[in-house]
């Protein structure tokens, strides 16, 4: 078994001659923003000079922004758009594809049209453990420079095949090269099965005392939430 019962475990596999030559699936924590990690955690208040925190302290930017994996473009690529975006052409010296058309048509009504729609080919096949999906996103709280991927739900426990990335360039008109290596999308595990019917009511007198006594709580200490309550990811 690639996992155990106690923690999960995702395995990425690949080509056995393109193993060690493309760049591997990247973990999103190992490579936080610049302007992340310039970012002071706490400035002075312009009017009462009073320390408050920046988002650096906030654990649910910094959970997004860690979670899964990026996947990486396997070669450079050398892009020039023309037609005020609506032409895109693209070279590589990578032996195989790259990046393939999408048809219009397959998307008919999308607010990025008239852009091309571009598929990025991926050649890592990602396979998680038994009734865990993916979410494959454009990156959190991370810009990218070249594209903008679409987001997908796959089942990766069941497919065995190589999941590919349907994108958007959005640069402007020139040519442009796109290093090997350049995060395409973030992909995030998560396990199945929750209720799709949610239940939907008014809060019970009791737990409107727990809310109003944890939101008390966090105006008095805004850690509250990071020290008592969040679970380091």
């Amino acid at each position: 078994m690639f996992f155990n019962k106690e923690e999960p475990k995702v395995l990425f596999r690949t080509e056995p001659d393109l193993l060690d030559f493309i760049p591997q699936p990247i973990p999103a924590r190992s490579v936080i923003p610049e302007w992340f990690k310039k970012l002071d955690s706490f400035y002075d208040h312009e009017e009462t000079k009073v320390k408050q925190r920046t988002i650096k302290r906030c654990p649910p930017v910094l959970d997004a922004m860690v979670s899964g994996w990026l996947i990486p473009t396997v070669a450079e690529i050398n892009i020039v758009v023309s037609n005020n975006g609506e032409g895109v052409s693209w070279y590589t010296e990578f032996d195989r594809s790259v990046i393939e058309p999408h048809s219009n048509e397959q998307i008919k009504g999308h607010p990025d049209l008239p852009k091309p729609p571009l598929k990025f080919i991926n050649y890592w096949h990602m396979k998680t453990p038994p009734g865990w999906s993916t979410l494959f996103t454009p990156l959190l709280n991370r810009e990218q420079e070249f594209f903008t991927p679409m987001s997908g739900i796959v089942e990766t426990d069941k497919h065995e095949a190589n999941v590919n990335f349907p994108s958007f360039v959005t640069k402007e008109d020139g040519s442009y090269i796109i290093p090997p290596g350049t995060p395409i999308v973030q992909a995030i595990p998560f396990k199945r099965g929750f209720d799709k019917k949610p239940e939907i009511r008014a809060f019970s007198n009791d737990e409107l005392l727990r809310r109003n006594l944890n939101q008390r709580r966090h105006a008095a200490m805004p850690s509250t939430y990071r020290d008592t309550q969040w679970e380091r990811k």
